[in-house]
């Protein structure tokens, strides 16, 4: 399997992501992580990497840039596929951190946890494999950020934090 990323207008995004899973063999999704909206007290989601489409497909990297060339008009939204020299744009350690933040649809679910002498304690969700990634966790707003960059950027997610232990 080879990952792709297309850099697109950030409006559009939904859009190319639509048109591409109507191809056949590609699987394309927006990473969206589970975040706490406090103003109206709950759950939403929200994309982690706006202008971003993430590409699942087992073509390789000259039949992907292919299909790329012949969307013509379909490529409305599209600026630049993300690539390094004749290879997928995703190494297998990105591929392997995806595997295990987010789900099978593409969403960073939302971890649990307590505080424990000023450090974070995972109790379940995807930051259980990540605990000691955790640089910074906002009891507030429920986030934690990683020690992980991704496009140059730590990588954020959610984080209810229980008042007690466990």
């Amino acid at each position: 399997m080879n990952y792709y990323v297309l850099y697109c207008q950030t409006l559009k995004a939904e859009k190319v992501c639509s048109r591409l899973n109507k191809k056949d063999g590609i699987y394309a999704y927006i990473p969206k992580m589970e975040y706490y909206f406090r103003l109206h007290d709950e759950i939403v989601l929200k994309v982690m990497f706006p202008g971003y489409v993430f590409i699942k497909t087992k073509l390789n990297q000259l039949e992907f840039d292919n299909l790329l060339y012949s969307l013509n008009e379909e490529r409305d939204g599209i600026i630049k596929e993300l690539k390094k020299t004749d290879v997928s744009a995703l190494t297998k350690d990105e591929v392997n951190l995806f595997k295990k933040l987010l789900d099978d649809r593409g969403i960073l679910r939302m971890s649990y946890g307590y505080k424990e002498d000023g450090k974070t304690v995972v109790t379940g969700g995807p930051l259980i494999h990540f605990e000691n990634c955790i640089i910074k966790s906002d009891k507030r707003d429920m986030i934690a950020v990683l020690d992980i960059k991704f496009f140059d950027r730590y990588i954020k997610a959610g984080l209810f934090i229980n008042k007690t232990n466990r």
